[in-house]
């Protein structure tokens, strides 16, 4: 079986994504199991290259049949550069240009079946409206692109993974989204994702609403008219679901290895858990567009940007996870 051909976009020009994809990178063992490749603009990785290391050495190709996947990491040409000598640390309407350029041409290779995978690196959302567009985030973006509405997000944590019903929107319209169909949803796309990874019959548990599960409706209802019949129907149809459980101890439940996954209700519930494990022991996948999709459970980290100390543990992890979803 040939090595999958996985892409890897260089994220946000001025954070830290190009720095940590050649950090990580300029370890050749990682394209012994799969055919990498970033995506991007030549001078703002040439830029990078500069605070990392021994990075590795890079050619740009204008088309995909020029890569070869040898001891050169090849760059596949952007047609939207970032500006000479950009602010470390900020964004525009150029920059921001320069970032989302790559996840397009990543979306089309996709689409082609081109590619069997893809790496972002961490990307700023402030990106989308500066560009006019309306998508709350990069899953929104790409999903329209490919044509894949129902393309979600989950994470893995210490070997724990994670999905929410809701994730980036206001947190007063949280509730309205916590119907039986839309936890159902969640509750089967993340078992579905965990098989496909070679997890048999996961046990999953799925995080309540509200404060103490709800007390029995005297804190709220969801948990008894929506979260709890959601997770009847899911066993019924095989699911190894346990819930609701309070939000306060799921997490702590899981990671002690009672379920190896969780179904969240909304983003910051699960990703406070998520964002105190270490870097390197927690990514985001996309799940449910035309190839496995990661990237880094960080953002663009503009506080360290263009000084050489950023860890690239996260998108090692994000390249392990794409690698496996992969087949590599």
């Amino acid at each position: 079986m040939s090595k999958p051909i996985i892409a890897v976009t260089m994220g946000d020009p001025a954070g830290i994504g190009p720095e940590i994809v050649l950090k990580a990178l300029r370890d050749p063992a990682w394209r012994t199991r799969g055919r990498l490749f970033l995506i991007g603009d030549p001078g703002t990785l040439e830029r990078a290259a500069q605070l990392v290391e021994d990075a590795p050495a890079l050619r740009t190709i204008t088309t995909l049949d020029e890569a070869e996947y040898g001891d050169t990491l090849e760059v596949l040409l952007s047609p939207s550069a970032a500006p000479p000598n950009y602010a470390w640390g900020t964004i525009d309407e150029d920059t921001a240009q320069a970032m989302l350029a790559p996840l397009d041409i990543a979306c089309d290779l996709a689409l082609s079946g081109r590619i069997q995978g893809f790496v972002s690196a961490p990307l700023n959302k402030e990106a989308f409206p500066l560009r006019g567009y309306e998508h709350g985030d990069e899953l929104q973006y790409m999903a329209e692109r490919t044509g894949r509405p129902d393309a979600f997000i989950l994470g893995v944590m210490r070997g724990v993974w994670v999905t929410t019903v809701a994730e980036h929107v206001p947190f007063r319209d949280i509730a309205d989204l916590i119907t039986r169909a839309n936890v159902l949803r969640y509750i089967k796309g993340l078992h579905a994702v965990m098989e496909r990874a070679g997890l048999t019959n996961p046990r999953l548990a799925v995080a309540a609403l509200n404060v103490h599960g709800g007390e029995g409706g005297a804190i709220g209802r969801e948990e008894i008219e929506e979260i709890g019949p959601a997770i009847e129907t899911a066993r019924e149809e095989g699911i190894d679901a346990v819930g609701p459980i309070p939000a306060d101890t799921v997490f702590a439940r899981a990671l002690s290895g009672e379920f190896a996954g969780v179904v969240g209700m909304y983003h910051d519930q699960a990703n406070i858990a998520r964002k105190l494990q270490p870097m390197n022991e927690r990514v985001t996948v996309y799940e449910g567009l035309p190839v496995p999709c990661t990237t880094t459970a960080h953002g663009v980290a503009y506080d360290i940007a263009g000084q050489g100390s950023a860890d690239a543990g996260g998108l090692d992890a994000a390249l392990e996870q794409a690698l496996r979803l992969a087949g590599a």
